[in-house]
């Protein structure tokens, strides 16, 4: 009788509980880890790092700019970061941008695939940029409160720092 109600209730509530934010949460940390990979690379080994965020495969991809030219060449070595299933690049029309965001990638070379950013081999970026990151769900329906996170990345300092929505305003890093 006991393994019944413990089986009803787990059919009830599983249905329920959304699994959106965690993953929204390891996205955002996956992708503040590539920004700080790729700054440390471009330092220690003296040559500009590409970060391009793919909104197209949902994936980050650093690579090494061994001849900085700013674009990703035949040769040079890559490194891929993958998105979390049912997390994308994005920002739900109903949440603001992050104040003092630049949501567009801005003038330089672009890449197709999406938004990229120049770690430069001083320890800087080429520009400041900020990302967003959601879930799909988030995306196709208005709830309270979406599961979305921003990375905003400083030009001076070529840091990263992350930003959580709360339904009111932008927070640091929850």
């Amino acid at each position: 009788m006991v393994l019944v109600i413990v089986g009803v209730t787990a059919a009830v509530i599983l249905p329920r509980v959304r699994f959106d934010n965690a993953r929204v949460i390891s996205a955002i940390r996956a992708v503040d880890l590539a920004i700080a990979v790729a700054q440390r690379d471009a330092v220690s080994r003296q040559h500009n790092t590409l970060v391009v965020f793919d909104t197209v495969n949902s994936q980050v991809r650093v690579v090494w700019d061994a001849n900085s030219n700013g674009r990703a060449d035949g040769g040079e070595k890559a490194r891929i970061t993958a998105l979390p299933e049912q997390v994308r690049f994005g920002r739900p029309s109903a949440v603001p941008s992050v104040t003092n965001a630049i949501d567009t990638p801005g003038s330089g070379i672009l890449n197709p695939l999406g938004p990229q950013i120049v770690m430069l081999r001083s320890g800087s970026a080429d520009r400041r940029l900020t990302i967003y990151l959601t879930t799909i769900r988030s995306l196709r329906e208005m709830t309270l409160t979406p599961e979305v996170r921003a990375v905003q990345v400083l030009r001076a300092s070529g840091r990263s720092s992350w930003l959580t929505w709360d339904g009111l305003l932008w927070r640091r890093g929850r």
